[in-house]
């Protein structure tokens, strides 16, 4: 997609978003006072499931796909509206299902660093690159909102309907196993597929390990809980902190990526799940997320 109309419909849509996330921020709005984001969609009480098993996505016959939006969450326990940011991300998974793919990224900013917390070098990474000044933010689909791809959370929820509706020339599928020998290794497998008749893609592909259902302390609002539990926590990168070319042109033109992935043995690795993404300067292309199948658990 071209870059400069990328750029003018960006603007023009978020300057509104920008203006309302100005007045509301660290504002107490009252529930019947707060704008809501219009969708045909229908939100459920639970994020629904991706319909086919994860093998069969792996074969199936190349055919357009609905982009996905990779929201990068810059999170940290210390953070107390961190978690208002993450109660936003599950009600986007709600309404989106699996076309929403969310990354908390923790580091030493307002967070714990490992061992003993979540934050790693790698968050610190990201945090440092995009010049963040505060948590929480976060990028969707590293879209340009005018003022830059940093969005306050008050965006999110304008964006991510906004970047569902641009067309996605890629397919990405994913598939990750664990060592049946070595429960410390994961066989991972990406194709990137050109989808579309007459388009192409260039950019990065990056590949990311991360991991649900972590029970840590959180501060919420200044309330210090003790048993929160952190979900799609961003634990390591599989190919480097910012992947590797990649270039598909014509459809059904695929790229085959294999790697052999290092798990630690503090992750729990029937909660893991490998996330893949093409970007370049301008977006996030497509992105995928997909568990890891776990041969042994008793390894």
């Amino acid at each position: 997609m071209n870059s400069k109309f990328i750029s003018r419909s960006l603007t023009a849509f978020f300057v509104g978003c920008n203006i309302v996330a100005a007045l509301t921020a660290c504002s107490n709005i009252a529930e019947d006072e707060r704008m809501l984001v219009v969708s045909t969609r229908v939100v459920s009480d639970s994020i629904p499931e991706e319909p086919v098993e994860v093998d069969s996505l792996w074969e199936a016959p190349v055919a357009p796909v609905e982009r996905r939006v990779l929201i990068e969450d810059h999170t940290g326990q210390k953070c107390p509206n961190c978690p208002d940011a993450a109660r936003l991300i599950h009600d986007l998974q709600r309404q989106y299902g699996q076309l929403i793919v969310p990354v908390a990224i923790h580091s030493q900013m307002q967070g714990i660093m490992e061992p003993e917390g979540l934050g790693n070098e790698l968050g610190n990474t990201y945090y440092n690159y995009w010049h963040m000044e505060y948590k929480p933010a976060g990028l969707v689909n590293r879209l340009d909102g005018g003022d830059g791809k940093v969005l306050d959370k008050t965006i999110w929820q304008f964006a991510v309907p906004f970047a569902l509706e641009m067309e996605t020339p890629l397919d990405i599928r994913v598939k990750a196993v664990q060592d049946d020998d070595d429960a410390t290794k994961a066989k991972v497998d990406v194709k990137v597929i050109c989808a579309r008749e007459g388009q192409s893609a260039d950019g990065r592909l990056q590949v990311w390990i991360t991991e649900d259902g972590i029970i840590a302390e959180q501060d919420d609002m200044g309330t210090h809980v003790a048993d929160y539990e952190h979900n799609h926590v961003l634990r390591a990168a599989v190919n480097g902190d910012w992947g590797e070319p990649v270039s598909v042109s014509g459809f059904g033109d695929t790229r085959e990526f294999s790697y052999t992935a290092t798990l630690k043995p503090a992750w729990k690795a029937e909660n893991l799940s490998i996330v893949a993404f093409v970007y370049n300067d301008d977006e996030v292309v497509q992105a995928v997320s997909r568990p890891l199948k776990v041969n042994n658990l008793n390894n």
